[in-house]
Formats: structure tokens, C-alpha cells, sequence
């Protein structure tokens, strides 16, 4: 089984390829400091290769969530230490992604604060506030300062997120980004702010952590980010010293071009074999993959060098124990609900 095999990326040696993806749970307290309840759900998985922990605040502003978990206070650090102590545990690489939810969010979320965005131009409830230069070396500092917490947790890998519509895919689209100075315009200036956040966040915690993003490589939007300037802004990063991608969506979700032609691939998967085309570095690749019969064909075709299990991991936390023979007993099967019960109060899944 390919999705058994070792991989080392960097000074890390990752178990198996498969992936646990940042999935939100929105169970922190409000004041961001990680719950039992998210001790008890990341603790329960075994056997899984890499566990990316969900979106993590660098800002109070930058919040998408009322309840996400925060990495802008030490106030943070005793639950976030627990929290990377029962990754590593449970024998996996313990990584976690930080994220800035720029416009897409509102008021509620970030308990107050206008929310902060390339342009005066969003996709959340409420229009806002362009960022000046001070904003943008300010929130590239909470990126720096986040790093070096998460690192100080224990946390061995940090994925920045990049993609999904937030504020470092907004900067790299031109369908948010008005901007007409050097974080504008050209496609070179409007990947200068993932570029500097990249280079910063690997300066401040240097060997210790293995820095990687979550890439979103084309925009669903008109006049939004083409996959051709996504393999062109992929390699900047691989230029950059980034040793890992972990390929999704940019605004608005993947192009529906990206599904033509993919032979039942998940058009987030067919960005990732794009970008895995352009760059020499393992992608993570995501999407509708519950099957480990999925997993394997994916890493068979060269699709991807890592797989990401989302939703089947939640329907069955053992799913990699049981996928690699460790556990014998039945994957319980994702079954695809229109609304999934994880990101539902009280949490719930009729796979379990």
C-alpha cells in the first residue's frame, strides 16, 4: 500500500501519507484557549501520518469563528501544549494551520473588531477595512509571533493558510485585491504578502518546525487567480524554501474547469496534480477521498504525494489505523451527509 510508506520532508519523518486536515470543530473557548472537548477529538485519532490541527487566529481580528481556537496570547499556551502533546502521542506528526480570516468574517466572530482585508472588498457580512502598511507588517508580526507559540507548544509543523478565500488567498486574488501599491496589481505584488509572511515565519522559528501552506492554486470566480498564475505562484514558494503544499481552492472554491477531464477526481485533487506538475516538493492533495482504495489509486496516479482524509477521519478516527491493518475491524464510512454533524452543537455522526 503506497499510503503506508514512510516520507521525510525536511528533518521530519512522517509515518505513513496520509493526512488529517484542518477541519474547524468552533469548540475554543471565546476567549480562543483550546476545550477538553478538543483535547478528547484530536487524542482519539492513531495511526495517522501528519494531524494538521484546525484554523488557529494570529489576530483578534482575524478571527472566523466566535469559538476558534487562538495563537495571539500566551494566554493560549498551556492548552495548546496539551493539545500538541496527545497529537504527538498518538504517533503522528503534530502540525497546526494559522490563519487570518481577513474580510471573510463579521463582526461577531471578531467580538467587535472591523475586520481587515487587502481592499475594501469582502466576502463576509460586513465591508472591510483595507489595510494599511502599518496593518500589514502588524498582522505579518502576529504570523511571527503566533509561529513562535505554536512552536514553543511542541508543535513540529506549521501550515499557513493560504487559500479558501482568506486573507492570504485575498491578497493573491485579483478579484479582492484593489490595491495599486506593491501589494497590488502584478501578480508578483500580489503574492508579495504570502511571500514575506512565508519567508518571516521560517526566519523566526528556523530548524525547529517544518513551515509549509495550505495553497489555494486558482480562484472560482471570474477574474479571480488562474491555476496558470498558481503553478507560477507555487514555485515562488518553493523558491522561497517551502518543502510541502497542501493543495485546495482559493476564492469562491476550485474553477469548475478544474474538473474536466479528472477520470472522478474532486476538482480540488485536480488542482493538486496541477501544481504537483509545476513544482519538485510532495503536495498534499484533498478531496472526496473516504476510501482507502482512494487513497491508493491517488498516490498510483501520481495525483499527489500525500493524502488528505477528511471527513472519512471523521467519521471514523481509527479509519488510518484500520486502512493500514492495525485494527481490524471495519472503516466506518463516511456517509456524506448534506450537513455534516461535526460542524453541528451538540456534535454528532451517524457513521460512529
Amino acid at each position: 500500500m503506497l499510503f503506508a510508506e514512510q516520507i521525510t520532508i525536511k528533518n521530519w519523518l512522517l509515518p505513513n501519507r496520509i493526512v488529517l486536515p484542518p477541519m474547524v470543530t468552533w469548540a475554543a473557548e471565546p476567549d480562543g484557549r483550546v476545550t477538553a472537548y478538543q483535547l478528547g477529538h484530536y487524542g482519539g485519532f492513531r495511526d495517522v501520518g501528519l494531524v494538521v490541527v484546525e484554523a488557529t487566529a494570529v489576530s483578534p481580528e482575524g478571527r472566523l469563528a466566535a469559538r476558534q481556537i487562538g495563537a495571539f496570547s500566551d494566554d493560549h499556551l498551556p492548552g495548546l501544549t496539551k493539545l500538541a502533546a496527545v497529537i504527538r502521542e498518538s504517533g503522528a506528526v503534530a502540525a497546526i494551520q494559522l490563519h487570518h480570516a481577513g474580510g471573510q468574517t463579521n463582526l461577531k466572530n471578531t467580538h467587535g473588531l472591523r475586520p481587515l482585508a487587502p481592499s475594501a472588498r469582502g466576502r463576509g457580512q460586513v465591508v472591510p477595512q483595507a489595510m494599511t502598511k502599518d496593518d500589514i507588517m502588524r498582522v505579518q508580526d502576529d504570523f511571527v509571533a503566533a509561529a513562535k507559540r505554536v512552536m514553543q507548544a511542541g508543535f513540529q509543523a506549521i501550515e499557513l493558510h493560504g487559500a479558501h478565500g482568506y486573507l492570504l488567498s485575498q491578497f493573491l486574488s485579483p478579484a479582492l485585491n484593489l490595491r495599486d501599491d506593491e501589494y497590488g496589481g502584478s501578480l508578483a505584488n500580489r503574492a508579495r504578502f504570502a511571500l514575506e509572511v512565508l519567508d518571516k515565519v521560517q526566519a523566526a522559528v528556523g530548524e525547529s518546525c517544518l513551515v509549509y501552506m495550505r495553497f489555494g492554486a486558482a480562484d472560482g470566480v471570474p477574474g479571480g487567480l488562474t491555476l496558470e498564475e498558481g503553478q507560477q505562484v507555487a514555485q515562488w514558494l518553493v523558491e522561497a524554501g517551502i518543502k510541502l503544499l497542501h493543495v485546495s481552492s482559493g476564492v469562491g472554491g476550485a474553477p469548475v474547469t478544474a474538473a474536466a477531464g479528472a477520470e472522478g477526481w474532486s476538482p480540488t485533487m485536480v488542482l493538486a496534480r496541477e501544481i504537483r506538475a509545476a513544482v519538485d516538493v510532495p503536495v498534499i492533495g484533498v478531496g472526496g477521498i473516504i476510501r482507502p482504495e482512494q487513497a491508493q489509486a491517488a498516490l498510483e496516479a501520481g495525483l499527489v504525494d500525500l493524502v488528505a482524509v477528511g471527513k472519512g477521519l471523521l467519521a471514523d478516527p481509527l479509519w488510518a489505523s484500520k486502512a493500514l491493518g492495525h485494527t481490524l475491524a471495519p472503516i466506518n464510512l463516511c456517509r456524506q451527509c448534506p450537513r455534516c454533524g461535526h460542524y453541528q452543537h451538540p456534535f454528532s455522526c451517524p457513521a460512529r
